[in-house]
């Protein structure tokens, strides 16, 4: 009989060990593919938000500031508007605790007209020299456009209800306005300075609009404002007819036209206006007088504010600077209240630099400078 041998002595302990570390150093490995491929995609995510937010900030908001231009030439045709008007185009909302915001409006020079009657603000009707085009071929107006009325101390948007025939000297309008002077009021928050005694002093809705006040066709009409959301991020909002309201970023009042979210979790935008002055003027900056240059407009009867709106009025603004900082929640970071993670939140027009808490967040800063374009409008 043939006895055969039998091996059943196993794994050494030193293969055992051989093959732990090797199978640690490749888990190690593709935790760390993980880990990698992770960073990647949120780098990639955080160039994305940053993208889209820089493409939004350009193609919507820049741009609106480059063309609201037409308007701004207004007071500079004595026959039409003996005083400077107080509404030009760009109007400025800056805020000391707050992100500030803007109006906007650009005129259409072919929509240019006066009145031929008093306008009472509420009727459906406004009378008008003309509604044609210059050349005399077609009417400048038509429904739906919305249109400027302008007196030295108050302005009043409206809206085309009816359809314009051609030698038509009236426009039948809506009677809830688009927009006047003095309208806006965002407690804690916005407020139209139009309704400051050193600007004009009545509202834009209150009393007539004599005989002779000029009238414009608006290309766009836009108002820019940051909204607190319910879930407490921040959105830069477009408003394009407030329909009569004057807090429009209440919650419940969006709808189509009003407090229209374009960029979300927007941190903060600040806005310098500077003007053409050699050296410039900047409002608001942070002038080498003072340790930070605060709204001119937040104290009643500061005549600073007076004076820099009168360097809008009078065509003087060269350029507009847009501090914006955007914030993208960071999926791999858990909210931890002893999260040391900061950020140095650069100075912005007036506001300060300052280390904030980044927590989970990713911030990404973005700046612009704007040239304003300023059309010649002769009537």
């Amino acid at each position: 009989m043939i006895k055969i041998k039998s091996s059943n002595s196993g794994f050494s302990l030193l293969e055992v060990l051989t093959a732990s570390v090797i199978l640690v150093f490749v888990i190690i490995a593709l935790y760390s593919l993980i880990i990698s491929s992770e960073a990647t995609q949120l780098s990639e995510e955080n160039k994305t938000n940053m993208n889209q937010a820089a493409r939004a900030v350009d193609e919507v908001l820049c741009e609106n500031i480059r063309n609201a231009g037409s308007i701004l030439s207004l007071m500079n045709t004595p026959g039409f508007l003996g005083t400077p008007s107080p509404f030009v185009g760009i109007y400025p909302l800056n805020n000391v605790n707050y992100p500030d915001g803007i109006i906007l409006a650009s005129g259409d020079y072919r929509g240019v007209t006066e009145l031929t009657s008093d306008f009472s603000p509420g009727t459906t009707s406004i009378s008008v020299l003309n509604t044609l085009l210059p050349d005399g071929s077609n009417p400048a107006w038509s429904i739906n456009d919305t249109g400027m009325v302008i007196r030295s101390d108050g302005y009043y948007l409206f809206k085309v209800t009816g359809a314009v025939t051609t030698g038509a000297t009236s426009l039948t309008i809506r009677t809830t306005p688009v927009y006047y002077s003095g309208l806006l009021n965002v407690p804690g928050k916005y407020r139209d300075y139009s309704a400051d005694s050193n600007h004009l002093g009545t509202s834009g809705n209150n009393g007539n609009y004599v005989t002779g006040s000029p009238v414009i066709r608006l290309n766009y009409f836009s108002i820019f404002l940051v909204k607190t959301e319910t879930d407490g991020s921040t959105s830069l909002t477009l408003t394009t007819d407030t329909q009569g309201v004057a807090n429009i970023l209440a919650n419940g009042m969006e709808n189509s036209t009003r407090a229209i979210p374009i960029i979300p979790n927007i941190e903060d935008i600040q806005f310098e206006y500077i003007t053409k002055d050699n050296p410039p003027e900047i409002w608001a900056s942070t002038p080498a007088s003072t340790s930070i240059h605060t709204d001119p407009c937040s104290t009643a009867g500061n005549p600073d504010c007076v004076s820099f709106i009168q360097n809008i009025n009078n065509k003087n603004i060269a350029s507009i600077r847009v501090f914006a900082l955007f914030k993208t929640e960071d999926k791999h970071r858990k909210a931890n209240s002893g999260d040391s993670r900061t950020y140095k939140k650069p100075r912005m027009g007036d506001v300060p630099a300052k280390i904030i808490s980044a927590g989970r967040f990713h911030y990404t800063y973005l700046t612009y400078e704007v040239m304003i374009r300023n059309f010649n409008i002769i009537y």
